[in-house]
């Protein structure tokens, strides 16, 4: 079954009040030891279908390959709204009215893997020919989404993602390099120039310099730069404001209008970008401080979050809002911090003495109500002098806040497209290197 026939089965003969469904094609393989290790394709149909009763809700989700495997979890969701409580985001369901505009749906075509498999193919021999080991992981998926109301929305989507990271070490294992990206399409990927550059962070590494703990000037690339930003993202809604247990929590209510950042901060999102598009409509079958079942086919519309240093917009469901007196704002799918100055190359070239920090990995959180994080450096820190780099130093444990970051965020590079490392490729993300002052590495790590 297609979304859409999964769609217009569970509303009309399930009797389901919101259903979605995707087809999603996922391709992938992994490098390790200079060769092909695993490779696949995987292939699912998955709906999620939500039934209301008065104010209470039921929900369920499956991988389906039937109407009869349809109708059963209709069955289901009915019968947990009716023993379910009322639930604390009732509203009434979005009208067409009320919805994203329909779009016809622009299928997207398969993957090509024979622009990937040729670069990394050289690659993989030339890392045989100097005696390093190359390793990688490439990831492409395709997906078409439905989504229909009892109320008479119907909206559909198309999107694609991919991404690629390469990790290049030494023969002994002990100096390694990272370097990763991510497209809407595979093409859109320069597996030689990826290749590249974790050769030059290789070499690099020759030369190797200890540095003890402490406050650093760093250039943060767009991998950690983005790694900082969806975290950040993670904690701007409303409620957690309204709750007092986020950083956007003040004395007066939230921190709208405060301004937390640098100047040169602008975040914004935007489902239509070019290279980052994500459905335009809201689709959600939990609720949370993030969106609520109940506003299925809103909009999601371009918003500002961070305007020149000044917090402008926290997530908001439409019962929230209500409730509490904020706007309406969905969950962002993808994110935009903007940049257009110097390239990463250039910044690097302008630099006095400073710490260049590739990636950034294993962050968790120390402290809520500061958004503090700590974290690990991996695959390369390097020690910037005097506009060169003149070597590797060990990697660090960090303590640092996103809002701290951005904050004390000095120059903005040249946005691009990011991969992070710790996220992976759940959101686009377009960062650009950051230079931070008084970047707090707070004890040295052992981690490669």
């Amino acid at each position: 079954m297609s979304p859409e026939e999964v769609v217009e089965a569970a509303i009309g003969e399930g009797e389901v009040a919101v259903a979605l469904a995707s087809s999603t094609v996922s391709q992938n393989f992994r490098l390790a030891n200079n060769t092909v290790t695993t490779n696949g394709i995987e292939v699912s149909t998955s709906c999620g279908l939500v039934a209301v009763e008065g104010e209470a809700v039921g929900v369920e989700t499956a991988d389906v390959q039937g109407r009869a495997e349809l109708l059963t979890l209709a069955r289901a969701a009915r019968e947990a709204a009716r023993t379910n409580p009322p639930a604390p985001d009732a509203m009434p369901l979005i009208s067409p009215q009320e919805a994203a505009a329909p779009a016809p749906l622009k299928v997207e075509a398969g993957w090509d893997l024979g622009g990937v498999v040729e670069p990394l193919r050289r690659a993989i021999e030339e890392s045989r020919r100097r005696g390093e080991v190359l390793y990688g992981y490439v990831h492409g998926a395709t997906s078409q989404e439905a989504l229909g109301s009892r109320t008479g929305v119907r909206l559909a989507a198309a999107s694609r993602l991919a991404s690629i990271s390469l990790t290049l070490k030494t023969g002994d294992l002990k100096r390694s390099a990272w370097c990763g990206r991510m497209a809407e399409g595979l093409d859109g990927i320069d597996v030689g120039a990826m290749y590249r550059g974790c050769q030059e962070r290789l070499a690099w590494t020759e030369r190797q310099l200890s540095l003890e703990p402490g406050h650093y000037q760093v250039i943060l690339e767009p991998s950690a730069v983005a790694d900082m930003v969806v975290r950040l993202a993670w904690e701007m809604h409303a409620r957690g404001a309204d709750e007092e247990r986020t950083v956007f929590a003040s004395t007066t209510g939230s921190r709208v209008g405060e301004a937390m950042y640098a100047p040169s901060i602008t975040l914004t999102s935007d489902p239509k970008a070019p290279g980052m598009r994500v459905p335009d409509f809201v689709r959600v079958l939990s609720s949370s401080e993030y969106g609520s079942v109940f506003d299925n086919g809103l909009p999601a519309p371009e918003t500002v979050w961070i305007d020149r240093g000044v917090q402008r917009e926290l997530i908001c469901p439409r019962r929230w809002a209500r409730d509490h007196g904020h706007p309406v704002r969905p969950d962002p799918e993808n994110l935009r911090l903007a940049g257009d100055g110097a390239t990463l190359e250039e910044m690097i070239a302008g630099t006095e003495r400073a710490l260049l920090v590739t990636s950034l990995w294993y962050i968790r959180d120390v402290d809520p109500t500061t958004l503090l994080l700590t974290g690990l450096t991996r695959d390369g820190v390097f020690l910037v002098e005097k506009g060169q780099v003149v070597g590797a130093v060990n990697n660090f444990r960090f303590n640092e806040s996103p809002v701290g970051v951005l904050n004390r965020t000095v120059e903005v590079g040249r946005a691009e497209l990011a991969l992070s490392r710790e996220i992976g490729d759940m959101t686009f993300a377009e960062m650009p290197p950051l230079r931070v002052e008084r970047f707090f590495m707070s004890s040295v790590s052992d981690a490669v």
